[in-house]
């Protein structure tokens, strides 16, 4: 009976012991802080050119089809240029995307023109026959690819991922009445820079994985700066 009484009264004291650590006895916690920044983010990526054959079709369905998708810009805009270095950037600031890239012979952004409705010595519009490079999403590029392989087998033929990005380019000649096109895949390589740094404040968090040690996340740069015990009742 003296034996149950002792672990009767171990039990009660480790009860009363939990009772009291889980109303006022105090514990640490570490949290974790960051410098945040706003700017843009910018990466690079290789021109691959994307398997398969190039498709042809009629000019006059060409340009009905192009006058209605849209591209990544958000307009109908597209690059004028006989060559590439074969490497483009994205920039985004803000969420919105720019994608550039830059002109073999000029070592410049080449020309940026208009590529609806070409008509021949307008300035800044596409004349028709040159090479125009547009950057597309997937999802438009393989809807157009479509039609320039309709009639055709379809061994061979493009693919085109939906969510990606694609330098595009189209060409048309004015011996023969057609329009061809063709395409790269964007290969990301190295790592992301952010220009153009501007603080914004420090934020914190008990999770020390909440952001990353230094670099990009959601838009934003964070430079971490160190944690600190917090104690709590």
């Amino acid at each position: 009976m003296l034996k149950k009484w002792r672990l009767f009264l171990m039990i009660g004291i480790l009860m009363a012991v939990s009772a009291g650590w889980n109303n006022g006895v105090s514990y640490a916690a570490a949290e974790y802080a960051w410098d945040k920044y706003k700017g843009t983010e910018v990466r690079t990526y290789r021109l691959t050119a994307v398997p398969g054959r190039a498709g042809s079709m009629d000019q006059k369905t060409f340009f009905a089809a192009i006058s209605e998708t849209p591209n990544v810009y958000g307009g109908f805009t597209g690059y004028r240029t006989g060559k590439t270095t074969g490497v483009a950037t994205v920039s985004v600031t803000d969420g919105v995307y720019k994608y550039t890239v830059v002109d073999f012979i000029r070592d410049v952004e080449p020309e940026i023109v208009e590529y609806v409705n070409p008509r021949g010595g307008i300035p800044h519009r596409w004349n028709g026959t040159d090479d125009i490079r547009i950057f597309m999403r997937g999802s438009e590029a393989a809807a157009l690819a479509e039609l320039f392989y309709e009639g055709t087998p379809s061994e061979g033929r493009y693919q085109f991922n939906a969510d990606d990005v694609y330098l595009v380019t189209f060409w048309s000649s004015t011996v023969r009445p057609i329009s061809g096109m063709s395409a790269e895949a964007l290969i990301e390589e190295g790592e992301p820079a952010f220009i153009n740094r501007e603080f914004v404040g420090q934020v914190t968090s008990e999770d020390p994985t909440a952001y990353p040690q230094d670099g990009i996340s959601n838009g934003y740069y964070y430079v971490y700066k160190g944690s600190q015990t917090l104690n709590y009742q």
